[in-house]
């Protein structure tokens, strides 16, 4: 398989070191993974990286940070270890099916960054996050719309999520054969949907996505222009159909 190249757009430390001039001392950057997939919990990034980098010339360890999406697994897995030896703080939190069912992705999204939150030995003063979220957990948000494209906290927080919840979908595969989870992650697939349709629901599919929720109420649901459905969703960050 050809090697993918590293996206065009390259992640700056613009908007932190912008924040530290106003007198940010703690800024963190955080993204999550998983929020589209029919299967699996929501992983949570949070990033801090020592504010001396932010007028520095950029670190050559974190050339290859992106926004996850666009990197392949080694790619990465290289940035992860970037990201770890460079940064101040780097944490990555999980949300299970159960409560993405419960309280729908949005607000698992915020259990998930208040989980980080109480794992950090200090309060960040900012944090900077990708979307449209607007959570009151006490300290000050900043959405930023392809944040994990413009902020180099933020695509390292994409990075940290999306490498620990690939694992955690590797191992699931093997307790839970038949869904192909090492290959999609938990993503809706056409081969993914075929087989929930074929052996059912894993004990770790979302209920509340689509086709296992039409399935549960008997609806036949159409594969071709299908999107994972959660019936609580509301409005905070499109989903994110990439299996890779």
């Amino acid at each position: 398989m050809p090697r993918r190249a590293l996206g065009r757009r390259a992640p700056t430390f613009d908007l932190e070191r912008a924040h530290a001039e106003r007198g940010c001392a703690l800024i963190a950057g955080v993204d999550e993974a998983g929020r589209g997939a029919l299967a699996g919990p929501l992983a949570v990034g949070l990033v801090v990286y020592p504010t001396h980098l932010f007028s520095e010339p950029p670190d050559g360890r974190l050339s290859g940070v992106r926004d996850s999406k666009q990197l392949t697994p080694r790619q990465r897995e290289k940035a992860e270890t970037a990201v770890r030896a460079a940064a101040q703080v780097a944490l990555t939190a999980f949300v299970s099916h159960r409560i993405i069912d419960k309280i729908n992705v949005n607000r698992a999204t915020e259990a998930g960054l208040r989980k980080l939150l109480r794992m950090l030995p200090r309060t960040p003063d900012i944090i900077l996050m990708d979307g449209t979220f607007s959570f009151d957990v006490g300290v000050p948000i900043v959405p930023i719309v392809g944040g994990d494209s413009r902020s180099m906290s933020i695509a390292s927080a994409s990075i940290l999520a999306k490498v620990a919840r690939d694992a955690l979908l590797r191992g699931l595969d093997a307790r839970y054969p038949g869904y192909g989870f090492h290959e999609n992650k938990g993503y809706g697939t056409r081969a993914h949907r075929t087989a929930i349709e074929m052996i059912g629901p894993s004990p770790v599919h979302r209920l509340t996505y689509d086709p296992v929720r039409s399935l549960r109420e008997g609806v036949v649901v159409e594969h071709e222009g299908s999107e994972p459905r959660n019936t609580t969703r509301i409005a905070g960050k499109g989903s994110e159909p990439h299996a890779d």
